[in-house]
């Protein structure tokens, strides 16, 4: 089953790469030229928006609107084990273009004017930007899941991660006094706590009985 959601993704993987030779290159521009600073912040926030739109948000959606899923849902593994196979490779391919984006800002930009607090540098270093990843993944799985049609769950998924990340996280953040690690860990565990309660409700929808899903 992870070979099979391997298969299934393998457009995802390909499309993470691709952004993040990308991100690589403007942030290389930025070491050299300040000029290319300002495009590379802009450009950080794709990811998480790729994630959700185009990774999560077909995981389940996809097989939903095509029909497809009363064949792999009927097959002799359980639908739980699909669909955990399909979140575990899916989560580790999307961390580990996290982890990469991170590590190549933090060489490029350490960070933003010498100050961690700045909204760039808080926002791709460290801990945040990973754990924002596995919410962004799980939220398009969600979002997918429930509506059972890919287009609006992707045009969904904008909204909610704007409102998630600007409304909620950075007025937080500016509310309170503390330290840069305090909130790191903070806003990380809320993102993670959020994931996993996406995750529990994609799969109450994927158990439901199969005349429910059609």
């Amino acid at each position: 089953m992870i070979w099979l959601a391997w298969r299934q993704q393998r457009f995802p993987f390909i499309a993470a790469a691709i952004l993040i030779c990308l991100y690589g290159g403007l942030t290389a521009a930025a070491h050299v030229d300040a000029e290319f600073v300002t495009i590379t912040q802009l450009f950080a926030g794709y990811l998480t928006i790729g994630v959700c739109m185009f990774w999560g948000v077909p995981l389940v959606a996809r097989d939903l609107e095509q029909g497809t899923h009363r064949l792999a849902w009927t097959q002799s593994r359980p639908r739980s084990h699909w669909l955990a196979a399909r979140l575990a490779v899916a989560a580790a391919g999307a961390l580990t273009a996290a982890v990469v984006v991170t590590a190549v800002v933090t060489w490029g930009l350490p960070t933003a004017d010498g100050d961690p607090m700045r909204w760039f540098a808080y926002e791709s270093h460290d801990l945040v930007p990973l754990a924002r990843v596995l919410f962004a993944l799980t939220l398009g799985a969600a979002l997918g899941a429930v509506t059972r049609n890919t287009h609006i769950a992707m045009a969904l998924s904008v909204p909610v991660l704007g409102i998630v990340q600007l409304g909620g996280a950075r007025a937080v953040r500016e509310a309170t006094s503390w330290t840069y690690w305090q909130l790191q860990v903070a806003e990380s565990g809320v993102y993670l706590g959020a994931a996993a309660v996406l995750t529990a409700v994609t799969f109450l929808v994927v158990q439901r009985p199969l005349s429910a899903a059609a």
